[in-house]
């Protein structure tokens, strides 16, 4: 995409995340509809969720502007102040919770995607958690989808590849499930896969 240079990302925490839930709520919403998630959301939900984000500790919101535009977003917390079953899936793991931030979101309208911003952003959100000294890994999930999905566009390209280029590693067997209303009306539960990475200089 041209004009990349124009886009600014502007980092929120604490108190001033509130501003901005509205916007993010609006990503969500539009963004999560298409595949892989073809999830249909409600307002009231998505507000009531990302408020987590202004009063949780460290949490942090990234929100991306092509002028006065929001085009995107990217958003984590600490994993310990997440849903227990994100917390479940990592109990065989080595790894202490009181170190992990979750990366929540990674959003961008479509005519901002595969030029680059995904990977700008997530570095000014990794430079930002390793500036607080308390994280050593980044960790993220991901919906599994069989292959052959019939509402999987042709062009579809995975959040896997984007994750791989960016140094996070699957997590073998660190997984969890959540359901959701899909778009066709009817609710589901849909395994989750877990990804990381280390974040320490």
């Amino acid at each position: 995409m041209n004009g990349t240079r124009e886009i600014t990302g502007q980092l929120l925490t604490g108190t001033a995340i509130a501003d901005i839930l509205d916007d993010v709520a609006t990503l969500r919403l539009e963004i999560f509809q298409e595949y892989p998630y073809l999830y249909q959301g409600r307002r009231e939900d998505e507000l009531t969720y990302l408020g987590t984000y202004s009063e949780a500790p460290d949490a942090s919101i990234i929100l991306a502007y092509h002028g006065q535009a929001v085009i995107g977003a990217v958003a984590g917390m600490p994993l310990i102040h997440e849903d227990a079953r994100m917390l479940d899936a990592f109990a065989g793991t080595t790894f202490p919770f009181n170190k992990i931030y979750y990366v929540g979101e990674l959003l961008f309208r479509p005519a901002y995607r595969n030029c680059g911003l995904g990977r700008k952003l997530l570095d000014q959100l990794e430079s930002h958690i390793r500036s607080l000294g308390r994280y050593h890994r980044l960790t993220c999930a991901t919906v599994e989808r069989p292959d052959d999905h019939p509402l999987r566009p042709r062009d579809y390209i995975p959040i896997t590849r984007f994750l791989a280029r960016t140094d996070f590693a699957r997590l073998p067997g660190v997984t969890t499930s959540f359901m959701w209303l899909e778009t066709d009306g009817v609710k589901r539960d849909h395994p989750m896969q877990f990804w990381s990475k280390d974040v320490r200089e």
